[in-house]
């Protein structure tokens, strides 16, 4: 219901006030928006998204999976710091889980993940056996440090976590999107989460989540203006 709701909502704005969410307005609210992308991908990966939610003050940042995590978190974070905040984080993925670290390290006014395994993946670890070497294996294991460091960090900002629920494939430790397990997805209970019938790669070229993004950027933008905090799970 929810989800419907949202759809017509953003569907009225759309056709009613063309330029709420265009290019002279969304993102020029004292809001930086950044984006991370997932392992072994690129900026690219949210060339659809970025061409229909159009923010003015955006970052797309990048990493190399093949680097160690501590190091490209530092690195992200210089990136991060060179643009005003506070900051609205997009993460897809891996891209999820940095930005979580990352609330430790820059000013995050909220955040939207998309598909990412905060409990770690099951299939890292058995690969890890096969290929010890590969870092993403060992950055995402469920034993892994950053796994393990970010189930220590307490959210203070509203964050959604948007829940690929398409793509199931054997041998994956569960119900997956083909990628991450949704149990993993659904790790966190300080996160709002939304379940989206994609796989893991089809949830960044889907309406409903450029919806979802949208939606929750301006309600962080109107609690930064009158002080009131979203309403977080319990």
């Amino acid at each position: 219901m929810f989800l419907i709701q949202l759809r017509m909502i953003n569907l009225i704005k759309r056709w009613f006030i063309p330029l709420k969410y265009g290019v002279d307005e969304a993102g020029s609210d004292g809001i930086t928006v950044i984006w991370i992308h997932g392992a072994n991908q690129s900026g690219l990966s949210f060339q659809y998204l970025r061409s229909l939610t159009r923010f003015k003050n955006e970052l797309v940042v990048e990493y190399d999976t093949s680097h160690k995590f501590k190091d490209n978190l530092e690195m992200l974070s210089n990136e991060i710091h060179k643009v005003r905040g506070p900051y609205f984080m997009i993460g897809h993925s891996l891209g999820g889980l940095y930005a979580l670290h990352l609330t430790k390290h820059v000013d995050v006014a909220g955040a939207v993940s998309i598909s990412t395994p905060f409990a770690g993946s099951w299939t890292a670890d058995w690969a890890r056996f096969f290929v010890p070497t590969y870092q993403l294996f060992r950055d995402v294991g469920r034993r892994s440090i950053p796994i393990k460091e970010s189930q220590n960090i307490k959210l203070t900002v509203d964050w959604i976590q948007i829940v690929s629920t398409k793509g199931n494939v054997p041998y994956h430790g569960g119900q997956n999107d083909g990628v991450c397990t949704i149990k993993s997805m659904k790790s966190r209970k300080d996160m709002e989460l939304i379940e989206v019938p994609h796989t893991h790669f089809e949830v960044m070229c889907s309406d409903l989540v450029v919806e979802i993004i949208l939606d929750r950027y301006q309600k962080v933008v109107r609690s930064k203006k009158t002080g009131n905090a979203i309403q977080k799970p319990i």
